[in-house]
């Protein structure tokens, strides 16, 4: 890439939510598993479907990234046997913090208030490619966070317990002498469509999204849209009931985490349900528990 990268030592309380994904199937048993005749521990596992292409429906089965990247988790711990369910994201929340799961796969990133309630796997799940998504004759000036603030573009409001919230904030306080010029959100009623449309009708100049939000729904929109490169990566992790009962769980798949990051696997699901290999993206392989933005 022609532009610099610098690494801000975030660390995961103070990284907020941008978007909700998901894991799939049936549920049973409580929390902190039960024991069934042969000593294997049932994992109850909760997440939110229809959110391509992290966990949603194809001919009538689960798939995707989460939903994928769980099954593999599974077999890596024959201890375990995962029982999932899938629901709306505040049940979801609402069950996870009352012990009815043990483990949420939403490709969630945290805030502090959320980690103050639940734990969270200490690797990665995976990485969330943020990029600037900009009208298309803004191409050739708009490639970069530095190149948005030089231009006084304004960019669409970010609610203010956002991810992207924190990483203009960020850029902001490394650059004093080019910040970025904008407004925090106190609703998020906004979806990313109505942002988007919001752009293409020149309202706003630039937006941040993932890239993968974009992607799942430029073909339906069918603007004059067009996205930069990367402008900062974001872990994403799974949340656990807060408590002993899922200590070993969270070390233990951190452990299988660590092991795909390693051999290649979660970069072979993010080729196949994302359309890039997030990890071989510039920076990649300083997010651990940090931001790493551009």
């Amino acid at each position: 890439m022609a532009f610099s990268a610098k690494r801000i030592a975030v660390f995961f309380v103070t990284v907020a939510t941008i978007v909700s994904l998901g894991a799939c199937g049936s549920a049973s048993g409580s929390s902190t598993g039960q024991n069934s005749s042969n000593g294997v521990q049932t994992i109850n596992v909760a997440g939110v479907t229809g959110k391509k292409p992290y966990t949603y429906q194809e001919d009538g089965n689960y798939t995707g990234y989460d939903f994928e990247l769980l099954k593999k988790i599974d077999e890596k711990l024959p201890k375990y046997q995962f029982k999932y369910t899938t629901l709306q994201q505040d049940a979801l929340l609402t069950g996870l913090q009352s012990g009815k799961y043990s483990l949420a796969s939403c490709s969630f990133y945290g805030t502090a208030e959320r980690f103050q309630t639940f734990d969270y796997s200490k690797k990665p799940t995976g990485l969330s490619d943020a990029r600037l998504i900009i009208r298309s004759d803004e191409a050739g000036t708009i490639n970069s966070l530095a190149d948005l603030a030089k231009s006084g573009k304004k960019l669409a409001p970010i609610p203010t317990d956002d991810a992207r919230y924190t990483l203009i904030n960020q850029y902001n306080e490394e650059n004093p002498n080019n910040k970025i010029e904008f407004e925090g959100a106190t609703e998020k009623s906004a979806t990313v469509a109505d942002v988007l449309k919001s752009v293409a009708a020149k309202k706003y100049d630039a937006a941040i999204y993932p890239y993968t939000s974009y992607e799942a729904i430029k073909d339906e929109l069918n603007l004059n849209l067009k996205l930069t490169d990367s402008i900062g990566l974001f872990p994403t992790v799974f949340l656990y009931h807060k408590g002993d009962s899922t200590s070993q769980l969270r070390k233990d798949v951190d452990k299988v985490l660590q092991e795909f990051r390693d051999d290649g696997t979660l970069s072979k699901l993010s080729e196949k349900w994302y359309g890039e290999d997030v990890f071989k993206l510039k920076g990649a392989d300083k997010v651990d528990s940090v931001i790493y933005w551009k």
